[in-house]
Parts: structure tokens; sequence; C-alpha cells
């Protein structure tokens, strides 16, 4: 077995240059920028197009596939090793203490909006890749590295490139999309908007949060010019948590909460959810505090909408996108849910206790992989060879992966010991010694595949 912790050394640095070069980019979707080519704005376009120039510069086979994906083929023939990453990242929110795309090194740390979801881990795949190409260890099968543009809103990147382009589904593959030693479950997804109807006079406009998959953390709530109201606000203090922004025209506070990762909403504080409760209480909106109280359980206790599967665990409900306008308010909810749950039927008594009305916007199922197969034995055979974690178990988590869009897929890393580097959040980063350590663990991961696909051909 060839020593990969000795040969991802001579990969460290340019590895850490490209992951800079790869931060600095702003790849959140931007539907403003949206042209032929492409499907997800300017910025991701750049991301991806940048990750095509290393496939090139490399020499490697590259394929743009119309701007959805950047398709990294490593040699000639053989079964497919695939790897799924994607370059695009969720906006910018919350209070940064340093630029989000400045991928500035502080700590031991990159700092950066994707340093850890998903630049990092597929920056590493890649040199990982390389490493095999480059000490002539890529015999007899191929490594595809596919980097999609539209991860963080569904998927749509790899349904384009499985079912539109047709592309060849990978023998065994991963995503390093989550956390080591590997995935072996992923909750059920359903995602819906939300439209409850209703005058909310005084209130003129709300508008808050980034995505569907991110707790609201920012909530700014347009009022007629109310001074009872704005002194209301003022006297409740920290409790409240609000930036007033008014003007000589019209009351604006903006409500303060903390972001966190859609497939965990309890770690988050739903700016959103406390000005209901507030806005409700002063101007006597019913309709308003029925929702702060149903919807402030995140495991859906408050509507009969809980949950709890043996294996993927509680159900979760996370509430992304508000806004309001003449009449209508309208909220995004990202479900989750186990191998023993009935989604549809959690949903319908949400829609039980509040007069909503609910439109699906994206449907995912459960996965669920035997931890005897193929691919799961052999990467965590892998992990455990570069790691010494001979202790180390497959995970259930409640997250979505590629792993639901590529067949014979695992998510497998990047995150180690739960510590998910703020992922989501402000001060978004990636250890350098575990992105260094990352290099070698998907190159023997790599490796181990491809020889062990070779042998069941």
């Amino acid at each position: 077995m060839p020593n990969f912790k000795k040969l991802a050394k001579n990969y460290e640095n340019n590895a850490t240059v490209a992951l800079q070069q790869f931060v600095r980019i702003d790849s959140h979707y931007d539907a403003t920028t949206i042209k032929e080519n492409q499907p997800y704005g300017a910025g991701v376009k750049k991301a991806l197009d940048y990750f095509a120039k290393l496939g090139t510069d490399f020499g490697y086979k590259v394929d743009k596939c119309n701007g959805y994906c950047t398709e990294i083929t490593i040699g000639e023939e053989g079964p497919i090793i695939g790897i799924y990453g994607h370059s695009d990242v969720v906006p910018v929110s919350g209070k940064w203490s340093v630029p989000p795309f400045g991928a500035t090194i502080k700590d031991g740390k990159l700092i950066g909006r994707g340093a850890i979801d998903d630049k990092g881990p597929l920056i590493a795949a890649l040199y990982g890749a390389k490493l095999l190409k480059d000490n002539g260890l890529v015999k007899g099968y191929r490594i595809r590295v596919v980097s999609g543009g539209d991860e963080e809103r569904g998927s749509s990147c790899l349904k384009y490139y499985f079912h539109t382009l047709k592309k060849e589904d990978c023998d065994f593959g991963f995503t390093p999309d989550a956390d080591f030693p590997l995935i072996f479950a992923e909750k059920g997804m359903l995602g819906y908007n939300a439209v409850l109807k209703d005058d909310l006079s005084p209130i003129i406009a709300m508008d808050g949060g980034v995505v569907a998959n991110a707790v609201c953390d920012r909530l700014l709530v347009t009022i007629k010019k109310d001074p009872e109201f704005e002194k209301f606000i003022e006297g409740l203090g920290k409790e409240a948590d609000v930036e007033n922004l008014s003007s000589s025209l019209f009351t604006m506070i903006a409500f303060k909460g903390k972001t966190a990762h859609g497939s965990t909403p309890e770690k988050g504080d739903n700016a959103a959810l406390k000005a209901f409760k507030i806005l409700g209480k002063f101007y006597k909106k019913e309709s308003l505090l029925k929702l702060a109280d149903t919807l402030s359980d995140c495991n859906g206790r408050n509507f009969n909408g809980f949950n709890e599967s043996k294996v993927l665990g509680k159900t979760t409900y996370n509430f992304g996108i508000f806004n309001y306008a003449n009449g209508v308010l309208s909220f995004t909810i990202d479900f989750r849910f186990g191998e023993e749950c009935d989604g549809e039927k959690m949903i319908a008594n949400l829609a039980k206790a509040l007069p909503l009305e609910l439109v699906k916007r994206s449907e995912h199922q459960h996965l669920l992989y035997d931890l005897r197969s193929p691919l799961v034995a052999t990467l965590m055979k892998s992990y455990k060879k570069s790691t010494h974690k001979f202790f180390a178990k497959p995970l259930a988590i409640g997250g979505g992966t590629y792993a639901k869009e590529a067949k014979n897929t695992v998510a497998f890393g990047a995150c180690i010991d739960g510590d998910e580097c703020n992922m989501h959040s402000p001060d978004e980063y990636i250890i350098l010694k575990n992105f260094y350590d990352d290099i070698e663990i998907y190159a023997r991961a790599i490796y181990m595949l491809g020889e062990m696909a070779k042998k069941r051909k």
C-alpha cells in the first residue's frame, strides 16, 4: 500500500492556494444574472469555471455541462469512482469578524463562505485524485470529480447532469459534504412554500432570511409611523435584540436571531418567530401569536407533527425565508424526517393547525445503506487506516447530500468529530490541519474503491 500520508505532504501548499482562490469567489445563486450556460448566475459560473480551469491545468478531461456542473475525468477506462461536491454557497448573513470572501488564514483556520461547505473538501478530493494520477496509481479505473452549481437550493444541477445529459452512474462514489467517518443514513426531506392571507395592518411589510435551509437570523419589519411601538421596543431592551432603523415616515425594526443549518434548527434562534410574538402581542394580532406558538417547537410537537424514528431520529422543521406585503404572509418550510415517519401526514397536521396554503417545492426520500455493503465497508476501512480511529462508527444525519442524487454514493467527510465549522453561519471555516489530512484520506479512499471496483468487474 502506498504511503499516502507522506505523498499528501507534497500537495498541501498548492491545495491551500487553490482553496483561497476558490473561496474568494462569491458563488451564491443570483437570479438577476442568469443567461445561457449560466443557469445559476454569474458567481456560480465563475466558481465552476475556476474548478474547470484547475482540471484543465492538471491535464485532465473537462466537461462544463452547459453551466450546471463541472466534470473532471482522470483515467481512460474501467469502472468509475465518483466524487460529487459543489461550488455554490449560501448567501452571507450575520456578523463576520473577517471579510466573508477574503479566505483569511487565522489561528490555523481558513475562514470564508464555502470553506467547509463545500469548497475545502472538494479541493481536498481533487488533490487526492491528482496525487493518485501523479504517482501512477490510477490503473484500470477512472476517477470522475463533479462539482455542481445548485446543491444549496435542491441539487437541480445533478438532476440535469444525470437525467438530461445522461451521464454515467459511478460504480462507487462519495460526496465530501457532511461528516467523517461516513454517513450511511440521511433523513427524508420535504420543502414547502406556505402562505397565510391576513391583513396585518399597520404592518406594511416584512422581509427576512436568505435561504430555505438556514434559520432566519434577521427580519426587517416596516410599519406605519408608530412612536408608541418604537418606545415599546426600546423598553424591552436586550430581550428583543433589535435594531431601530426608523425614518420620519416609517417605523422600521430589524429583529435579530441566530442562523443555523436547516438540518439543526434547534441550534439557531428564529428572528421571525421572535418578531411575530412581539408584534402579535403589541398589535393584538392573533394570527401572528398563533404562528409564533405553533412553529416555536422545531420538532413539531405543537401541531402533532412530531415523530422519532429508530435510526434517523426526530423530525425537524426549519422556517427560513419570510415575506409579507398586501395582506399575504409567505414563508418556506424545510421539513426533515426519519425512516419510520409519514412525512405527508406530518405536513397535513400542520395544515390542520394553521390556515395555510401549502405548495410543495421539493421532495427527497430518506437514504439508508446497509452497513455491510462493499461501499460502506471499504470506505470505513480506508478511513480507519488513515486516521487510526479504529472504533469509529458510521453516522445517521438530518442533512441532505448529493448521495440522494447519485447512485452508489454516500457522504464521506469532511467535518470531523461533530465540528460543523460554522457551516451556513458567520465565520465559516475549515481547519487547515484537517484539510491537509483530507487529501490523504480521500486519496486512499479513491484508490481502495478503484481497486475494489476492478476486482468486481
